[in-house]
């Protein structure tokens, strides 16, 4: 079986729409972040770039944090159908995306999303 790889700097941006269930996908990650911000006073997301790019996906996702040095430090990673964490090893060892979205990116899509859903249920009752 040929699995299809996501461009290494692939962001949520790139795939929110091809995700299996976007809504509640997006909900639960966003839970996850905002505990990383709750600790360390901001988050950020990076997708896993190994697992299939098709519509209908949930990649796992590793929520950063900015150290003082000004580095990304990883919080954690998250499976992305599970939302359930990660070891320790499998956060640093899995294929992370070089690109990343911060918390306010991630939740602007969210909001956006959330519109489009409003909207195409007002019009299919209308």
């Amino acid at each position: 079986m040929i699995r299809k790889h996501l461009p290494s700097n692939a962001t949520l941006a790139d795939v929110f729409r091809d995700l299996a269930e976007p809504e509640e996908y997006l909900r639960r990650l966003l839970g996850n972040m905002r505990f990383c911000q709750k600790h360390h006073g901001d988050a950020c997301v990076r997708i896993g770039v190994s697992g299939k790019g098709t519509k209908g996906f949930a990649p796992s996702y590793r929520v950063d944090y900015m150290a003082s040095d000004g580095n990304l430090v990883a919080f954690n990673g998250f499976g992305g159908t599970s939302h359930s964490a990660f070891t320790g090893t499998n956060t640093l060892e899995t294929n992370w995306s070089h690109g990343h979205l911060a918390i306010r990116e991630v939740q602007a899509l969210y909001d956006d999303l959330k519109k489009d859903v409003t909207l195409r249920a007002r019009w299919a009752n209308d």
